[in-house]
């Protein structure tokens, strides 16, 4: 099942390893896309509270427990590479040429992830580390609000934006996120 926002608008006049082509790269962005989701999801309860991850276990033995791991820096990489490809692969992107979209998704996949890291650590000296519960709720809950804004935004400039051969459908969820009052 491929994504329509990758697709040719005449899928006609296209050969077949350029439909292969997009095929591979809706599958690409869309597996590397939720990688780095689920890393940020991840990453956005541990740097509130670094010992979930030692002290979650399912049956008494935990392989972070076991090996001591402190798993920031793997969350880290891989939540600045999912984003980057999730950048990197927007219909909008692909106006330019590789070297300045590579260069746009990185940074901006970098910068998203460090003020994350930033707010968080905002909310920890707020909130000081005696309410690990709250902290681990709102570093949840604020993962996810800056998430949906990121990928709001993103939607907003390619569903505003005429590509050739790429076209973005309107969603009405996206669409009413920053309808005005």
């Amino acid at each position: 099942m491929t994504d329509s926002r990758l697709r040719p608008r005449n899928r006609f006049t296209m050969d077949d390893n350029t439909l292969l082509l997009y095929d591979f790269i809706d599958a690409f962005y869309v597996t590397a896309s939720l990688q780095g989701k689920i890393a940020y999801l991840l990453m956005s309860v541990h740097v509130v509270n670094p010992g979930i991850f030692i002290s979650w276990n399912l049956r008494k033995v935990n392989i972070f427990s076991v090996l001591q791991y402190n798993p920031h820096t793997l969350l880290f990489r891989n939540m600045v590479y999912g984003m980057a490809v999730h950048i990197f692969s927007r219909p909008s992107m692909f106006s330019l040429i590789f070297t300045t979209r590579l260069s746009f998704s990185i940074l901006g996949s970098m910068m998203f992830s460090y003020s994350s890291l930033q707010v968080f650590e905002w909310l920890i000296g707020k909130m000081g580390d005696n309410h690990i519960n709250l902290l681990t709720l709102l570093g949840f809950l604020a993962g996810r609000l800056m998430m949906g804004s990121l990928v709001a935004y993103l939607y907003h400039v390619d569903s505003r934006n005429v590509f050739a051969y790429r076209y973005v459908r309107r969603d009405n969820v996206l669409e009413s996120m920053y309808t005005t009052f």
